[in-house]
């Protein structure tokens, strides 16, 4: 059985208003939250930011390769702030990074950032390792 790691809405509050504070000096146009994980933080941050909200779906994990443009309609000159839970392996960014590239600007934000993978977050809440901790972290909207 995988051990488990909760984060609480407390910790939850917390690093949002310290996401925030990393931001100071940048402003998104929209924040794009990555269903299903990065869909409340981005939530959360839409809201105080006062900057429209868009969903992404993507999701390469399990052997899925399934990333869906959604963001055709949005002016290329806009500021994107691309929100996950978690930024794990750096894969999922990798790629919105790679289908976005035509955007002004794109900054990505995450909760939690591993220090092991090679994507570079902009903003992050927390670092965990993931060669030392394997816990699986069940988020309080998981419960």
């Amino acid at each position: 059985m995988m051990q488990e790691t909760y984060y609480t809405w407390k910790e939850f509050d917390q690093d949002i208003l310290l996401l925030v504070s990393q931001m100071q000096g940048w402003m998104p146009d929209y924040v794009v939250g990555i269903k299903r994980g990065g869909l409340i933080p981005a939530i959360k941050l839409s809201h105080i930011l006062d900057k429209p909200l868009l969903i992404l779906s993507c999701q390469l994990r399990d052997g899925k390769d399934n990333c869906i443009k959604f963001l055709e309609e949005i002016p290329k000159d806009k500021k994107l702030l691309i929100v996950d839970d978690i930024c794990d392996s750096g894969e999922t960014f990798e790629r919105i990074n790679q289908e976005l590239k035509d955007y002004k600007e794109i900054k990505f934000c995450a909760l939690f950032n591993n220090i092991r993978q090679k994507f570079l977050t902009d903003y992050k809440a927390k670092k965990i390792d993931r060669e030392e901790n394997k816990k699986w972290i069940i988020f309080p909207w998981e419960l």
